[in-house]
């Protein structure tokens, strides 16, 4: 029997994917739930595993973008059922998308003064070089002696270095001479281009159709977030009792998951023709990304799963995971799915003054919390006096397809009331 495997869904939004790696050789033999293929899904790399036992056929290569439910695969149960499918049983290695003469060594290739050329994966070799892993000391245990991720694991264990190590990208520079540039066409000299693919060709499909589908709508206000600055100084004072530093961020999240949990229609999504209320509140949490060069920093919005039955200190540490994982480019397609609202603090975004942001939805979210930097300034007291105030600016942004103003303005209520008074973040 012959068998075809598609591309999967990994993911609430995902409609694409690109082969990154083989983890069974063209005409080798797979066994159930053995990794087979690395996809690169909008911003991370997923492995997926087999579902079938048999001889596989690739018939997606190494490079290929393809569509969710696109064939990238077949199974044959028998070598004659194989070769009915065009291949050669026992073929050593995966296929490899074409490429000309001229093109750089793939990226799953690494070069070694002491070795040649190594094989291995995209993955394997971003953590390796995040690790200070030596290659030439890896055996690969993928198809034709690739060193894949699983090969590093004796290694990190050995030297206590967890998986996904934060990285620190050294700088490069995308144009050396500015001076050699070319010039336009109106004669301005170009200091560079830079290609829209990868993270930045997803960011900018969405963000494009964002804000030609939904109809935003922006509320914005004010918190006087005094008790909440003093709280967090006596959190910090008891930063060793507690085991973390609990961030701003973190209570945004339980602020915001509270909230929706309260106004449920902002805990919603736009599918179709029907607005979906979800049980679970998942918040998203935008986290930038460091270029390796002045011009390709990125972004990625992981998820704090159930963050309205999570503590701060949870909720803490969960973020602390996940950006560190994002900026070591390790995190899964689960790590970002199913978020069904997102914050995007424009805390560090201050210019000195009153700054706050005014975020495009996350489709198909229908709600966006962006908190601004407090700013000190006076305000009037309910006795009628003047005394200084910790003002931070903030904006929702709503999908008005979905909800209209009055549920809207009732979430950002329950957020002055949850941050202006953040003992009521304690019932």
């Amino acid at each position: 029997m012959i068998r075809n495997v598609v591309l999967p869904q990994l993911g609430m939004g995902m409609s694409s994917g690109t082969i990154v790696e083989w983890m069974i050789a063209e005409g080798g033999r797979a066994v159930r739930d053995q990794p087979l293929v690395s996809v690169e899904t909008e911003k991370v790399v997923t492995e997926i595993p087999s579902l079938h036992d048999g001889i596989l056929h690739i018939v997606a290569a190494i490079g290929t973008t393809l569509p969710v439910d696109g064939l990238i695969a077949q199974f044959a149960d028998t070598e004659e059922e194989y070769r009915s499918l065009g291949g050669s049983a026992g073929s050593a290695h995966p296929m490899q998308a074409p490429t000309s003469a001229a093109a750089e060594p793939p990226a799953g290739v690494a070069t070694s003064s002491a070795s040649g050329r190594i094989r291995v994966s995209g993955l394997a070799r971003k953590i390796a070089r995040a690790s200070g892993i030596d290659l030439t000391r890896v055996s690969g245990s993928g198809p034709g002696g690739r060193i894949v991720k699983r090969d590093l694991s004796p290694l990190l264990a050995a030297a206590d270095i967890p998986l996904a190590p934060p990285v620190q990208f050294a700088p490069r520079t995308i144009v050396p001479q500015i001076a050699a540039a070319p010039r336009s066409a109106t004669g301005i000299r170009e200091q560079a281009r830079i290609p829209v693919t990868g993270m930045r060709r997803t960011i900018a499909e969405r963000m494009a159709k964002s804000s030609g589908l939904a109809p935003h709508t922006y509320l914005f206000f004010e918190i006087d977030v005094g008790k909440l600055i003093a709280a967090r100084k006596t959190m910090l004072a008891r930063e060793q009792e507690i085991g973390t530093r609990i961030s701003m961020t973190a209570i945004y999240t339980r602020a915001l998951a509270l909230a929706c949990r309260q106004v449920p229609i902002c805990n919603a999504a736009l599918i179709d023709d029907e607005i979906i209320v979800w049980d679970e509140v998942n918040v998203g949490v935008a986290v930038s990304l460091p270029g390796r060069g002045p011009y390709d920093s990125g972004l990625v919005v992981p998820v704090v799963r159930n963050a309205d039955t999570k503590g701060l200190i949870q909720i803490d540490r969960d973020i602390r995971d996940l950006v560190a994982r994002a900026r070591a480019r390790t995190l899964s397609a689960a790590d970002m799915a199913d978020a069904t609202v997102t914050l995007s603090s424009a805390e560090r975004l201050n210019a000195g003054g009153w700054t706050v942001g005014t975020t495009l939805l996350n489709l198909p979210q229908v709600v966006s919390f962006s908190p601004g930097a407090a700013v000190r300034k006076p305000v009037v007291a309910p006795d009628g006096q003047i005394v200084a105030g910790d003002l931070m600016p903030c904006s929702v942004s709503f999908d008005h397809r979905a909800l209209d103003g009055e549920p809207a303005s009732r979430l950002a209520k329950k957020l002055t009331d949850l941050l202006s008074h953040p003992e009521l973040m304690l019932l």
